[in-house]
């Protein structure tokens, strides 16, 4: 309900998009702008202009952020530095999480390996079990 109020996810945020991320692996900078704005957050297309509160500006970077992306990033104090990956998250899942603050978030999911159990049950099959199939 309060993402409603706000107008989106992003509502009450500003967004600003380092250079190179555009296209780059990820949609045109017009695409990536319209995507932020149906979220409810506004593009912003300068750090020098920043009309933002520090904690209502994202900083959005390329997964893993180039040097100058992370230079031109520190520009921004205050805001929360985040990779294409995390806006992507944000937009699929509709939640929005900034709960480490300005120290950036990869966006990576860590995967959890199958746990296999005493009698092997929950283990893949081995490379081998794959060839032959009558071998174990």
């Amino acid at each position: 309900l309060a993402r409603q109020d706000r107008g989106g996810v992003l509502g009450d945020f500003s967004v600003y998009i380092c250079a190179g991320v555009a296209g780059n692996c990820a949609p045109s900078a017009k695409e990536l702008s319209l995507i932020i704005e149906s979220a409810g957050g506004s593009c912003i297309a300068s750090l020098a202009k920043i009309e933002a509160a520090a904690g209502q500006l994202i900083v959005i970077t390329n997964d893993p952020p180039t040097k100058t992306q992370q230079k031109e990033s520190k520009k921004a104090r205050g805001a929360h530095i985040r990779t294409t990956t995390w806006l992507f998250d944000v937009m699929t899942k509709q939640k929005l999480v900034l709960d480490d603050d300005t120290k950036g978030n990869t966006g990576k999911a860590t995967r959890k390996r199958r746990t296999t159990s005493s009698l092997g049950k929950d283990k893949a099959p081995s490379k081998r079990a794959r060839r032959n199939p009558t071998k174990g």
